[in-house]
């Protein structure tokens, strides 16, 4: 079994000027805990996780005056991890199940061409081993 016998498609995914207010809506919304920020050609750049947004910054100074101390972008593309685990489509479930382990990640987007073509998580890859 592969990859692609095991994930999710089609995959949602984020562009790098969303916000972190949009992101975090639609991972509660839909369940995701992890997702792929991709750029206008459906190529991965990163990943966004719930911890990367609970762990970005909070602006700073007073909302009442419209004074503010800190004004960095509280984006996707801002925050997002680069150095991610991506695999391929032909990636054995094993091997994928090693590599999210030894990454210390429990998703990851699957890959061909540089471009996402679906998400496995942790849930997938117990499901297809003890099945």
């Amino acid at each position: 079994m592969r990859a692609r016998d095991i994930m999710t498609t089609p995959t949602f995914a984020l562009t790098p000027s969303a916000t972190l207010d949009e992101a975090a809506k639609v991972m509660t919304e839909r369940g995701f805990t992890t997702m792929p920020v991709v750029d206008a050609d459906g190529r991965l750049l990163g990943l966004l996780s719930e911890v990367d947004i609970l762990r970005a910054p909070e602006p700073t100074g007073d909302p009442d005056t419209g004074v503010m101390l800190d004004s960095r972008p509280r984006t996707a593309g801002a925050v997002m991890r680069t150095s991610g685990l991506a695999v391929a489509a032909d990636t054995a479930v094993h091997e994928l199940a090693r590599r999210m382990t030894d990454a210390g990640v429990r998703s990851a987007p699957v890959v061909e061409d540089g471009h996402v073509v679906g998400m496995v998580t942790f849930q997938d890859v117990l499901r297809a081993q003890h099945a």
